[in-house]
């Protein structure tokens, strides 16, 4: 049984998707990949500095440039 209202299983869709998605051919994963790792390079670039410049201290960060 499935978490749906219907009471329909979700596990056949779920096994569908995952044989479609193992028997994709290297150049859709490419298609796909591709734009993510270009997407996601610039976010991580400056959202990590962001968030670890807003929750280490001043202090712990002077005494990081130091060493």
């Amino acid at each position: 049984m499935g978490t749906s209202a219907k009471r329909i299983a979700y596990f056949r869709l779920e096994d569908a998707m995952r044989t479609y998605f193992n028997n994709l051919p290297t150049k859709t994963w490419l298609l796909l990949v591709i734009p993510a790792v270009v997407l996601a390079y610039p976010v991580v670039r400056i959202v990590v500095p962001a968030v670890l410049h807003a929750v280490v201290p001043d202090v712990v960060r002077s005494v990081l440039s130091v060493i």
